[in-house]
């Protein structure tokens, strides 16, 4: 089990460094988690709305929250604990930041907020807004939680994806799409603008998780030493390839370029058309492929296609995949993550692929 300001946690930082490289330290990273109490009940998000408000943004109910979910979780071969103070549910909340009604549903966790660009005529301003409230609770919750870490987890940062998604969600995605024939300037100003602000709110959280602590961690939970961070944009699967290159590409280009290292989150068989077009820029690393409800064994040959190419792969699979993707895949550049129902099975499955590599 991988706990921090250990040796074991220095070697996994040392295979993360290699895997970024594109090399294998000893074994590929396996990440492994288990909840220690099979039986344990998880803390519930109330169904009130105000209550559930409380839930997401008052430290004192979120943080013991989550330091109760990293001490109740098992974390083995490489993965290390973590947690995100301000939830992965409350997704692309960036939108937020930049004035969007940021709406919470308490039936499924989640997050959603509300276009605000209803005339192009009049477009509101996207300015950082420092006293936007969540964008004060974003830095009010990371800085309590970097400061408790005290070596125990990592902290990672909001999802906050940036570029072509948020500007999609500002405009609404029916709308976006009819603006891509009707207001082709407008949506590229629109997508600029949004990814300047994201470079400033990427920067800002990472400036105060370093107060306390090292390394970068974004929703993926891949540790770097150096800035590294997912970049997305899901409306893709809606758009042909020209579309996306013309209005989308150099959103992602320009965060490739200010970021060292970046994994594309290539979600779904929709995506799947702009593959090529993601493989050929020289500085991405690597996309963390998702299969929806596939089996991630049922797409060796796309896998080995994206290795091929010189990118990096993030996988989420079911334990017993691992051996199977570990044998058909080039372990130097390959990052799996899975759970276990166990600890006994988290454990039993860290040394099966400990004894595959022992001899390479």
């Amino acid at each position: 089990m991988v706990t921090l300001n250990t040796e074991a946690w220095a070697r996994a930082q040392q295979r993360y460094e290699a895997w970024w490289e594109g090399e294998m330290l000893d074994r590929p990273i396996v990440q492994v988690t288990a909840p220690k109490d099979p039986e344990a009940r998880g803390d519930e998000p109330p169904a009130d709305e105000g209550a559930h408000l409380d839930w997401h943004t008052d430290p004192g109910k979120v943080i013991p929250r989550l330091e109760r979910q990293v001490e109740g979780t098992y974390w083995g071969g490489d993965a290390f604990p973590l947690f995100f103070p301000v939830s992965l549910n409350l997704v692309a909340i960036e939108a937020a930041y930049l004035g969007s009604p940021y709406r919470l549903i308490s039936e499924s966790g989640t997050a959603w907020s509300e276009p605000i660009i209803d005339d192009w005529e009049d477009p509101p301003s996207l300015a950082v807004d420092p006293d936007n409230f969540w964008w004060c609770t974003t830095q009010r919750l990371l800085a309590l939680a970097a400061e408790r870490s005290e070596g125990r987890y990592c902290v990672g940062i909001p999802d906050l994806q940036g570029g072509g998604q948020i500007a999609v969600m500002l405009r609404g995605t029916e709308r976006t799409a009819l603006d891509l024939f009707d207001h082709p300037k407008q949506v590229k100003m629109l997508v600029k603008a949004v990814n300047e602000a994201w470079l400033y709110y990427f920067e800002s959280c990472f400036e105060i998780i370093h107060l306390f602590m090292e390394g970068y961690v974004d929703w993926l939970g891949v540790w770097s030493e150096i800035p590294a961070v997912t970049v997305e944009c899901d409306f893709s699967a809606l758009i042909s390839p020209g579309m996306f290159n013309e209005f989308f590409l150099p959103a992602l280009e320009q965060q490739i370029e200010w970021i060292e290292r970046t994994i594309y989150h290539l979600d779904g068989p929709g995506q799947l058309v702009h593959l090529d077009t993601l493989s050929s820029l020289a500085k991405l690393d690597g996309i963390q492929w998702v299969p929806a409800k596939d089996k991630m064994s049922d797409w060796i040959p796309l896998l080995q296609q994206i290795q091929d190419a010189g990118k990096l792969l993030v996988l989420g699979c079911k334990p017993w995949e691992v051996k199977h993707l570990l044998t058909e895949l080039k372990p130097e550049g390959v990052l799996l993550s899975t759970s276990c129902s166990s600890v006994e099975e988290a454990k039993g499955l860290v040394e099966d692929v400990e004894r595959m590599f022992s001899h390479s």
